[in-house]
């Protein structure tokens, strides 16, 4: 009975598949951090874009646009208000809108239909203008805050694999067994836990970078947004 309970065992299995999912994370979080970390340096330093005053205000076209915009909106308003007191002898319908059985009626809610479409048009496309600066903020914040997170992610990455290294807790020898046990037949064997290093190293860089992203690309657009 005990040999086939053994037999039975779902621990080899699951050993087996951890061993292969963390294998399979380290090595593509290894390339992904090395290689994002060298592609955002060589990226930025061909794209590097300074911070001018322009990026947080509107271009002098934009406030033209505003302007405008602005301008229709409080000549709608004005219109809307003064329909409202050319019908107020008019019925009502359930709507809000007026009755439509007078010529008068028909031709105010008309007038109305158009003016709340172009209303709203014109709100639109104020929001969208005031929105501008925002969005070039965060178009500069984006590739600067990738840069900062591969350099954390980096640099954690070579703390963790150096203090794997050096001083090789429990868990690093057991992920090192876990990746060699897995694919012993295609990887050397070595005196120091450097599977289980470079594992400790991939997760915690991994952390790190995400963490580091998110920080600062909050970080810098509420700095220079205020």
């Amino acid at each position: 009975m005990s040999r086939k309970r053994k037999q039975d065992s779902p621990w080899p299995l699951l050993a087996l598949l951890a061993g292969i999912i963390l294998a399979l994370f380290t090595l593509l979080a290894s390339l992904g951090i090395w290689i994002g970390w060298i592609a955002c340096e060589l990226a930025y330093a061909r794209h590097t874009r300074r911070l001018e005053p322009a990026l947080l205000g509107l271009q002098a076209d934009e406030l033209d646009e505003l302007a405008r915009s602005e301008t229709y909106m409080q000549a709608a308003e004005q219109r809307l208000a003064a329909i409202e007191e050319e019908g107020r002898h008019l019925r009502r319908r359930r709507d809000g809108m007026f009755h439509a059985g007078s010529a008068l009626g028909k031709r105010l809610n008309d007038e109305v239909s158009e003016l709340m479409h172009s209303l709203g048009d014109a709100r639109a496309e104020r929001e969208e203008l005031l929105a501008l600066p925002g969005e070039r903020l965060r178009e500069w914040c984006l590739p600067l805050a990738r840069l900062l997170a591969c350099r954390w992610a980096v640099s954690v990455y070579l703390m963790g694999s150096t203090y794997g290294l050096v001083v090789q807790p429990s868990a690093v020898h057991t992920m090192h067994n876990l990746i060699f046990n897995t694919f012993h037949t295609h990887l050397p064997i070595l005196q120091f836990p450097l599977y289980g290093a470079l594992a400790l190293a991939s997760i915690t860089a991994s952390l790190a970078g995400v963490v580091a992203y998110l920080f600062y690309n909050r970080y810098l657009y509420a700095r220079y947004a205020a």
